[in-house]
């Protein structure tokens, strides 16, 4: 029996996993229908980010200066950047973009849950425009997104490398992925160990391409990571994977949560992560 969308948006549990569910396709998916996402509203929604204070989080209050070079822009056409894409969404009746990706299985998108729910509203038009780069891409539509309930709850607090366990989202497309996906690293990346970092910033080629840094995991506090530098900073690169690779698997263990130049915080995805997606690829029953 198939849950309405008022009930999908009502806080769930399964298991150990507690989480709350919605519908966010909003307009355009009825057969016919013109597509939300015009040309014109792509090209004025608002990069969407957070930014972590100096001095905030154990980041030192004077700033390094970095070079745009020390970010470059990622070879969308390759493994694993082309399982990454933009973000389209409205939230509060507002067009914003970020980054998100194919993790775990070829219907499952992960981005950051403050991306999908901020002052208690649910985001919705959320679609995926997978390989986005200066426009086009692959166009995928979302019937179904959750975040933690532990995310509402603090949601509305600043920043934070606590707030940022719980900064993802798990989305459903309703078609399956034609390029592939990474896989999803349960604590998958230590203290010391370098991430690739992907996303859209906006502050580099106004975000229309992805963008590839490298950073060091710095400190690792309760499920989420502190990595060091941050030349992708700014808004747009939220949700963007950092990923690790190995024997050619590429794994996404994190994903853009807030930052600032001298840093970027992000989740350290857990068995309750591998649960929900679980839970979302069976349409939140």
């Amino acid at each position: 029996m198939l849950l309405s969308a008022s009930a999908l948006m009502m806080p769930f549990s399964a298991g150990a996993v507690e989480f709350t569910c919605w519908n966010p396709g909003g307009a355009g998916l009825v057969a016919g229908a013109a597509e939300y996402w015009t040309p014109e509203r792509i090209a004025n929604a608002i990069p969407f980010g957070e930014t972590i204070p100096p001095g905030e989080g154990g980041f030192p209050g004077q700033l390094r200066n970095l070079k745009d070079s020390e970010a470059e822009r990622a070879p969308i056409d390759e493994v694993p950047y082309k399982f990454g894409g933009k973000l389209l969404f409205t939230l509060g009746g507002i067009g914003y973009q970020a980054s998100a990706q194919f993790v775990a299985d070829d219907r499952i998108v992960m981005g950051a849950a403050h991306s999908a729910w901020g002052n208690g509203n649910q985001a919705t038009n959320i679609r995926f425009y997978q390989g986005y780069a200066g426009g086009g891409g692959t166009l995928y539509h979302i019937d179904r997104v959750a975040v933690l309930l532990r995310w509402t709850e603090v949601a509305g607090n600043p920043p934070s490398l606590a707030r940022s366990q719980f900064d993802y989202s798990v989305m459903r497309t309703t078609a399956a992925s034609a390029v592939g996906k990474y896989e999803l690293g349960i604590a998958g990346a230590g203290v010391g160990e370098d991430v690739t970092i992907t996303g859209y910033p906006s502050r580099l080629d106004g975000g229309a391409y992805m963008y590839r840094e490298t950073a060091r995991i710095a400190a690792q506090a309760g499920t989420a990571y502190d990595a060091r530098p941050h030349p992708m900073y700014g808004g747009g690169a939220s949700g963007g994977a950092w990923f690790v690779t190995a024997d050619n698997v590429h794994k996404a263990v994190s994903v853009v949560s807030s930052g600032a130049p001298d840093g970027v915080y992000g989740p350290s995805f857990t068995q309750d992560t591998a649960d929900l997606v679980t839970i979302v690829k069976n349409g939140c029953p």
